[in-house]
């Protein structure tokens, strides 16, 4: 079980998560962006990302509460380097979903007078809220202290966010054209030269 200094950076990253849902919550001004119901095409990708949020949520204390292993101990500079990260995660989903505007939706829609975004996060990268939410979980998964969350976490919302990138990318192709194939030419999915 956690105590002292460890337990104090795990409670600091719950309340990073609970700072990041309030945030989201406050960024979803229109009723496409608040709403659950799912388009076409969404293809249950909503479902696994909210299934992984859940996971993300009760797993940590979970594990933590029945003394489930194996645990390590997290020194401050890396648990200031977890918090950081998660910061970093939350400032970049603020920042992707403040430049998508009214076009920010919680599943998978696009609107008839919808356009290719290209200012902002998106003049690099695609889906650069996808990777502020895995930076998030993956530094939080580490404030855990328990190798088996912190390994999984970072797995489980690559894999989640992998499949929903896969499923929006195709709707975007379909719904924007040619627009959006240029787009895709001149910019990675995720990581910035990398993927």
């Amino acid at each position: 079980m956690l105590s002292g200094f460890g337990l104090q950076l795990f409670l600091a990253g719950y309340l990073l998560v609970a700072v990041f849902i309030i945030v989201e919550r406050m960024l979803r001004k229109t009723e496409s962006a608040k709403t659950f119901q799912r388009g076409n095409f969404d293809r249950g990708s909503t479902l696994l990302i909210g299934t992984a949020f859940g996971v993300g949520l009760v797993l940590p204390l979970l594990t933590d509460g029945l003394d489930i292993g194996p645990f390590f101990s997290i020194d401050p500079a890396e648990g200031f380097l977890a918090l950081a990260i998660m910061i970093l995660g939350i400032g970049l989903r603020v920042w992707a979903a403040r430049t998508l505007g009214r076009y920010y939706t919680r599943t998978l829609l696009t609107t008839e007078e919808q356009k290719v975004i290209t200012t902002g996060p998106y003049a690099r990268i695609r889906h650069p809220g996808y990777l502020g939410n895995i930076l998030l979980w993956s530094g939080f998964g580490v404030l855990s202290a328990n190798l088996a969350v912190a390994l999984l976490f970072p797995v489980m919302f690559v894999a989640a966010y992998l499949y929903r990138i896969s499923v929006e990318e195709r709707m975007l192709a379909g719904t924007l054209g040619e627009d959006y194939a240029e787009y895709r030419r001149r910019t990675y999915r995720l990581v910035p030269l990398v993927y």
